[in-house]
């Protein structure tokens, strides 16, 4: 009457949807193919269309058949039977057999869609396949000996091809204004670094500090090394502002915990950011390769703590993570995961110290979760499980204590063991004996070497690491320039093998025989 139309209402849009699909269903004079996806991306399975039961009951002889196993070929339409087409010519090229029909069909499509044809089938020789830097511009890029670091050799095994674009080529994205993991990443490490530079100027006792002397002392390093212009990005909006003041619970609720487990500890910070490298007190690791080649592998040590037993010096090695992260042997043997062994290595050998651990400490944003409500003390529980240490330690059930001085039985809320009734370490805890130790430092020693050769021999080949529904392209920048598909001719993951910590172990002990 107003002209005005008014809005369908949800029966009206569900009678319209259910004539649109009749009318799609009517429309073929002599086939009609119906389809669906069985599953999704992540391999899960779809259900089919209600619509299909619904025809099933309509039709009851109609059979269902899988192309899941078999491809089912059709010729259709022109642009479907096309891309069949070309794909049974791959399949003959690859020493499979083709119909007279789609031979037919492959010589009309040559003849009437000559220039689509042409680059379909020159595409199929196509490679994207890296070919080696001469030795010319290894010595280039890289000088003939090879000065590196621990990370970037790990980078290597992630993908060879990244690493070329990243260390090689110095590729590098175009600066956004954003704080990255690594900016928040540097604050935090500056951060206890100077807390802990700070007691040891002031001349302050670690195991009698109260919480709010340490919060005291944390807020005003924090807000300090907030004025300097490197970090200008976290006061530069409102959005960064709430970002940094965030950042600050959690930087106040790790040094809590870092504090807190050294009270508990017999072990001693004995340097923080301790570095390897011609301009510091350690010189960088070194190695030479069979080929005559030198390297040399500087770095740096988050945390180096001692303890003292029965006139030995026992050492561990403590790596901060912006999240939380767990020592895996198979990526360790892999190639994947070799910091913290190597730096073990560099300290033992230089210092003599017997290894007592290497430890990942996460510092990060801890949420208790609980089905009850919990009283302080639980919720106080529940937050230093989130900040437990993880990694290997050795199987030296004082050692371990020396870690926990207050662990007699049970699991350490601390570092990543379990002591039995009969007080002695169990099978849930993360331990390997001095040899075990060794025994791994000989094979990172090997995978280093291994990796410095393939660099300087230009191997730059696209293939990217897969262990665990991890590969090395997940978070890579460079999937764009090689194109890696596992589809494709020459395109294969490096597989790394998944065993238990006790297996790769007990491997590494034959392998000592």
């Amino acid at each position: 009457m107003h002209g005005i139309e008014l809005a369908k209402t949800s029966l009206d849009s569900l009678f319209e949807s259910q004539f649109n699909i009749y009318r799609t269903l009517t429309i073929p004079e002599e086939k009609l193919y119906l389809s669906y996806c069985s599953s999704d991306k992540e391999g899960k399975s779809i259900r089919p269309s209600i619509i299909l039961k619904k025809i099933k009951r309509i039709f009851p002889k109609m059979t269902q058949k899988s192309d899941v196993v078999t491809r089912q070929y059709a010729i259709t339409n022109e642009k479907a039977t096309f891309e069949e087409a070309l794909e049974k010519y791959q399949k003959f090229l690859e020493g499979g057999e083709i119909e007279e029909i789609w031979k037919e069909l492959l010589i009309y499509f040559y003849h009437h869609k000559k220039k689509e044809f042409s680059r379909a089938i020159s595409g199929m020789s196509y490679t994207n396949q890296a070919e080696k830097i001469t030795l010319k511009n290894i010595h280039k890029m890289y000088g003939s000996n090879l000065k590196t670091t621990i990370s970037r050799l790990e980078n290597y095994r992630r993908c060879p091809f990244s690493f070329h674009m990243t260390y090689g080529l110095k590729l590098k994205e175009n600066d956004n204004f954003q704080m990255t993991t690594i900016d928040t990443g540097s604050f935090m490490h500056e951060v206890i670094d100077t807390f802990f530079q700070h007691l040891e100027e002031n001349e302050m006792d670690l195991k009698v500090i109260s919480e709010n002397e340490m919060r005291q002392i944390v807020n005003q390093i924090i807000d300090e090394i907030l004025q300097t212009s490197r970090y200008y990005l976290f006061s530069s909006s409102a959005k960064f502002r709430m970002m940094t003041k965030r950042l600050k619970k959690v930087v106040l609720q790790s040094m809590s915990y870092i504090v807190y487990s050294l009270k508990c500890s017999d072990f001693k910070p004995m340097g923080h950011e301790v570095e390897f490298g011609n301009k510091s007190a350690d010189k960088p690791i070194k190695q030479q390769l069979d080929s005559g080649e030198n390297i040399e592998i500087i770095g740096k040590i988050d945390r180096v703590d001692v303890g003292k037993l029965n006139d030995k010096e026992y050492i561990r090695i403590i790596d901060y993570k912006s999240q939380i992260k767990r020592l895996d042997l198979n990526q360790v043997v892999s190639g994947l995961q070799i910091q913290l062994i190597t730096y073990m290595d560099a300290m033992t050998k230089q210092d003599r110290f017997e290894p007592a651990g290497i430890l990942y400490m996460g510092l990060i944003d801890n949420i208790v979760k609980a089905k009850k409500n919990l009283s302080e003390e639980e919720i106080e529980k529940e937050i230093r499980k989130g900040f437990k240490m993880q990694g290997l330690l050795l199987a030296d059930v004082n050692v371990v204590k020396m870690m926990d001085q207050k662990l007699e039985q049970g699991y350490s809320d601390i570092v990543p063991v379990y002591i039995g009734k009969d007080g002695t370490l169990s099978k849930k805890s993360s331990i390997a004996t001095k040899e075990e130790f060794e025994a791994l430092q000989k094979t990172v020693q090997k995978t280093i070497r291994e990796i410095s050769q393939e660099i300087l021999q230009g191997n730059i080949n696209i293939k990217p690491y897969s262990y665990q529904k991890k590969t090395g392209c997940d978070y890579c920048k460079y999937k764009s320039i090689c194109m890696f598909n596992p589809n494709l001719k020459g395109n294969e993951y490096a597989y790394i093998k998944h065993q238990s910590n006790q297996e790769i172990l007990d491997g590494l002990r034959e392998e000592k025989k």
